[in-house]
């Protein structure tokens, strides 16, 4: 596996600019939070790690709505308000049959497990906290339920502070220098600045002195993203210059 190339999974352009991201990388699929930028009412989506399109534009009830996650093929979506980033109000919509879907309006979303989700009755201020098992829609008193952390499986590269490896010289290399260490190889990521000051995302992949493959990933950036990109087993996903468009590459 150390001399495969770098290659595209995907390229998918989305109606309205991206929001949020969330994963589910059990069953390898991603959901997406837009929102049109003439009245922020969001539209959710759900793609798979092929870029093939599962929901599309699903029109939330109100703009107050916003994305939690995605679990065992359900959306998860959460009400917040105006003055505050808790309101009660859960919705989950299978991603696959969008008309099976739940809302409750008495109680508040407090975080994902496992399968499942933590709530809390609307009218009670702490303490009680219930159990949503997304597997079949039915809530529980926590202290019933057997739980498991939830985990995204999201990595996210590292700042290397090493001295630059002599097969990236050659690149013009602008600021910090990213890294993944996969197996028996490297991820190595960056920005170059064009002649016009707008910035590329370079990947790179390499053994620990040898050049694998280098490829441009994304183009005409006016601004660094906070996070280059992420990773979720060994395929690497990054937002473009229009903020519509969720690229992917297997690495």
């Amino acid at each position: 596996m150390t001399n495969q190339k770098v290659s595209k999974a995907f390229n998918v352009l989305f109606t309205y600019p991206i929001w949020r991201i969330e994963i589910d990388a059990e069953n390898r699929l991603i959901a997406i939070e837009t929102r049109n930028p003439a009245d922020t009412l969001p539209y959710f989506n759900v793609i798979s790690f092929e870029g093939a399109n599962i929901l599309r534009d699903f029109k939330a009830i109100s703009k107050e709505w916003v994305l939690a996650g995605i679990q065992c093929q359900k959306l998860i979506l959460k009400k917040i308000s105006d003055t505050s980033p808790i309101d009660a109000g859960i919705q989950i919509i299978d991603c696959y049959q969008p008309q099976r879907q739940e809302t409750w309006f008495n109680y508040i979303f407090l975080e994902m497990v496992r399968d499942a989700i933590l709530l809390r009755p609307k009218m009670i201020a702490q303490g009680l906290q219930l159990f949503l098992d997304l597997k079949t829609m039915s809530i529980k008193d926590k202290k019933e339920a057997s739980f498991k952390p939830f985990d995204s499986q999201i990595v996210y590269p590292v700042i290397y502070n090493g001295q630059t490896p002599h097969f990236l010289t050659d690149f013009t290399i602008d600021d910090e220098i990213w890294l993944n260490v996969l197996e028996d190889y490297f991820i190595w990521a960056f920005y170059e600045k064009n002649n016009d000051n707008h910035y590329q995302i370079r990947i790179v992949r390499s053994t620990k002195d040898r050049l694998i493959d280098a490829v441009v990933a994304v183009t005409q950036l006016p601004l660094k993203f906070f996070n280059i990109y992420f990773l979720v087993n060994k395929q690497i996903f990054l937002l473009t210059d229009n903020k519509r468009e969720f690229v992917s590459y297997l690495v």
